[in-house]
């Protein structure tokens, strides 16, 4: 499953956005911010699962959501933590 980048709103365009996922392997994405991985999300069946850690073997489960988005905001709010 690809997911793609929510619409922004008409009129507001802003070039300082980075997309903080990358696609590693079919059911699993990378999260970064700033340039280094903060954690992964795993699609399992219809539940996202974030997994918070900088290696996928040691990553730890923190949430698990039915949005990609949402996932990924998971990770990366418990990165800024």
């Amino acid at each position: 499953m690809v997911m793609d980048m929510p619409l922004r709103r008409p009129g507001r365009f802003d070039t300082t956005t980075e997309i903080p996922w990358t696609r590693i392997d079919l059911d699993l994405y990378e999260v970064a911010r700033d340039g280094l991985i903060v954690g992964y999300v795993e699609v399992v069946g219809a539940v996202f699962v974030a997994l918070g850690g900088t290696r996928y073997d040691r990553a730890v489960e923190v949430a698990q959501h039915l949005t990609f988005h949402a996932a990924v905001d998971t990770v990366l709010r418990r990165a800024g933590s």
